[in-house]
């Protein structure tokens, strides 16, 4: 009796091995080519936000290309685990939010399955996400922020540039007299595990357009799959 019962239980363990095996995700090693690589990572930070009675979770999934200088990001927010930003309607589309007011779709957002392509329509498969993408020192993008709105009238051109310390961005409007709205981008390599740290900068007041800090945010890094091919990637860590 005690042999039937462990040639039964033996199948049922090939099964779940299979099904491990199978569902498992790779992790692809991070990999230092240049110091901007040190952006790369799917971020995570939380934000209180005035009036809202939950802080929203904010993700930035960035993929670093040295070669080009170019940088990626793919963004989102939540509440509760429920997406806040961009809208999930297609172009041209809007509807309602929790508190009844009208919210449409966001001008910079993507479709993202899974794929390794950028969609422009909803396959019922994916989510979408904004896309803010650079190249330091080179071509910048039109930047709408990551909320929620019924018309998109306040977004400017950006570019992003590496700082003299070769590790932080400094990305930021370009056009005359919003110079001091920017970001400084920056990984934190003296914590362990590394974080990365976002602090913005805004016009002191509409008479004196000093640089002034908002506000900073300290994101943790996961490995978690990106929303854009699927792919899960190391964490940077520091290297000698």
């Amino acid at each position: 009796m005690l042999t039937k019962k462990r040639f039964a239980i033996a199948p049922l363990m090939l099964i779940l091995y299979l099904i491990v095996g199978c569902t498992s995700q790779e992790v692809i090693p991070f990999e230092l080519t240049s110091q901007i690589d040190y952006h790369g990572g799917y971020w995570v930070a939380k934000m209180d936000v005035p009036d809202r009675p939950v802080s929203l979770t904010i993700i930035n999934d960035m993929h670093i290309d040295a070669a080009t200088n170019s940088v990626t990001v793919y963004a989102q927010s939540k509440a509760l685990g429920r997406i806040v930003a961009p809208t999930q309607v297609g172009p041209g589309e809007c509807t309602e939010d929790g508190n009844g007011e009208t919210v449409c779709f966001h001008p910079d957002a993507v479709y993202l399955n899974g794929s390794g392509t950028e969609l422009m329509e909803a396959d019922g498969t994916g989510e979408w996400w904004v896309k803010h993408a650079w190249i330091l020192g080179g071509e910048g993008y039109d930047n709408c922020e990551l909320r929620p709105q019924a018309e998109y009238n306040d977004c400017f051109w950006v570019e992003g540039v590496l700082l003299d310390d070769g590790l932080s961005m400094k990305v930021g409007a370009t056009e005359l007299g919003k110079e001091g709205f920017y970001n400084i981008r920056t990984p934190l390599l003296d914590e362990t595990p590394i974080r990365y740290s976002v602090t913005r900068f805004a016009p002191k007041s509409d008479s004196d357009l000093t640089p002034t800090e908002q506000f900073v945010l300290i994101w943790d890094c996961e490995e978690e799959v990106s929303a854009f091919d699927n792919r899960a990637r190391e964490c940077p860590t520091a290297q000698n």
